[in-house]
């Protein structure tokens, strides 16, 4: 069977229906923009909030960092300072200087017999030596070890003998004068 519908209102209660039906549909679509519009704003705040948050986070880091490089800086500069210094301890260390050179070569020409009372030298590798000798042939040894170029091995090149006395003891005491070469 069919459904039969028999609408007894009058006409213009049923225009008035539509009409609120319109309505109630228009208002209830401008309500849904507005919570839409509503949504997307309290989203927009959000998402600023947390960008801000970021950025701070971000630029707290940043300052971290920027400190940790400052003070590595000094770091870096007192570093290079002890590098350049351990570098010219090295070179002392690696290069003897004259005046080590000249005590090793006195100490190897000088006789067994021979006494050195003073031995001084300087920073340019110039030495003043105080000898007693107990004899003239040890004298002679240790003048000759000094002058000739295969004993001293080419180092000095001048010897000047500055004083020499000998005692009631035969014992021969001089003082020398020697220049290294250059």
């Amino acid at each position: 069977m069919a459904n039969i519908l028999i609408n007894l209102l009058p006409i213009e209660f049923r225009q008035e229906e539509i009409k609120r039906t319109k309505f109630n549909k228009v208002q209830a679509f401008g309500v849904a923009i507005i919570l839409l519009m509503t949504f997307l704003a309290s989203l927009t705040v959000a998402l600023r909030i947390l960008q801000s948050q970021r950025i701070f986070h971000t630029k707290s880091r940043l300052s971290q960092a920027e400190e940790k490089i400052s003070s590595l800086k000094t770091v870096q500069a007192s570093l290079l300072l002890l590098k350049n210094r351990l570098t010219t301890i090295d070179q002392y260390l690696g290069t003897p200087s004259q005046q080590t050179q000249m005590y090793q070569l006195i100490s190897e020409l000088l006789p067994a017999n021979a006494a050195a009372s003073s031995i001084a030298v300087s920073k340019g590798g110039e030495a003043i030596i105080i000898v007693t000798v107990p004899d003239s042939s040890s004298l002679e040894v240790l003048i000759s070890s000094l002058i000739s170029r295969d004993t001293n091995q080419d180092k000095i090149s001048q010897v000047a003998l500055e004083n020499i006395n000998r005692g009631k003891d035969g014992i021969y005491r001089l003082s020398l004068k020697i220049k290294p070469k250059s």
